[in-house]
């Protein structure tokens, strides 16, 4: 009996490119085991940490479920609420506007800045290095930080425009200033992540097509757009798209600049930078209308498709790949 199952098991004997082919084939069952293997990890995480919650939160999104007690199925109610809700509109305003704000604006100085660190410039590495310090520190810290220098009575920001005759104004209590210095501070904690990813995209491009453009007499300006942007345009792709959904889901900074005014919705304060992740907060978590959060999250989730459905569309247009 053991010698009929070896002889079943045997690779088949005919020739000898029958051999060969049963050894590779062997082979490709065995690279594609280990391949499923090594992306087993990064598939459970996102469908346990992504995909699952994303279907809960939209079934739930049908119900008046507070996070404590069994939900009950309401319909459509909450989708229905969410129309008649003032706040929706305001906080689809702020999330709109921080967008616009943050992401043509880091997007820009980003390629400025990596153009330059990428040329032969005396301490580029120190210049890199403090680019992106600010990556490294979370950004509840961060706002924690700027918090303190942009308070109007001895904050550092105030008191350097106070050497130049510039009275400071009220950055975190008026609501004139208070958006623009949430941009502000974005601006410069992101700025240094997608700097160092448009640098790589930057040494990427072969010093060929430079060399080639000097003979030719062309100059900087001439290199750096019909030369660097249309070659750099899937590392700017890439930043656009990340920069905005980071955009849309903006929370952090929010809510350490709006401080003890959170606490009441009424705030102008807090009106005047909520944004939808703010609601969704404010609504599963202290309100406790969690069936209502979960609605809007679709919605959110749902205006991030669309928009990122957009980007990818128009990328045919200015998007080019060597």
């Amino acid at each position: 009996m053991p010698d009929l199952m070896q002889k079943a098991h045997k690779p088949p004997a005919k020739n000898i490119w029958g051999r060969i082919r049963y050894k590779a084939k062997q082979l490709h069952e065995s690279e594609k085991f280990n391949a499923y293997l090594f992306i087993a990890p990064l598939t459970a995480g996102v469908l346990i940490f992504s995909i699952i919650p994303i279907l809960f939160a939209f079934g739930m999104s049908f119900t008046n479920w507070n996070s404590l007690s069994t939900p009950d199925f309401t319909g459509a109610a909450n989708y229905l609420k969410l129309l008649k809700d003032a706040n929706i509109g305001i906080e689809l305003r702020n999330t709109l506007l921080y967008t616009l704000g943050t992401v043509p604006i880091t997007l820009i100085l980003a390629v400025l800045i990596a153009n330059a660190l990428n040329q032969r410039i005396p301490c580029r590495g120190l210049f890199r290095t403090a680019y992106f310090l600010p990556v490294v520190t979370m950004q509840v810290a961060v706002a924690m930080v700027w918090r303190w220098m942009l308070n109007s009575e001895f904050g550092i920001v105030n008191q350097a425009l106070a050497l130049f005759g510039i009275t400071g104004p009220m950055w975190l209590g008026d609501t004139r200033f208070i958006m623009f210095a949430v941009i502000m501070v974005t601006v410069w904690n992101k700025l240094g992540y997608n700097t160092i990813i448009l640098l790589a995209g930057l040494q990427g491009i072969s010093d060929s097509y430079y060399e080639a453009a000097d003979i030719e007499g062309a100059s900087s300006w001439k290199k750096f757009t019909k030369i660097t942007l249309p070659l750099l345009s899937p590392s700017i792709f890439f930043v656009a798209i990340t920069l905005t959904m980071d955009a849309l889901k903006a929370f952090d900074i929010i809510y350490v600049f709006t401080g003890s005014g959170a606490d009441s919705s009424s705030s102008p304060m807090l009106k005047a930078i909520r944004t939808m992740v703010y609601g969704i907060y404010e609504n599963g978590f202290i309100n406790m209308k969690m069936g209502y959060a979960c609605a809007e999250a679709v919605i959110l989730f749902l205006i991030i498709m669309a928009i990122t459905a957009f980007q990818f569309y128009m990328q045919k247009k200015w998007v080019y790949y060597d």
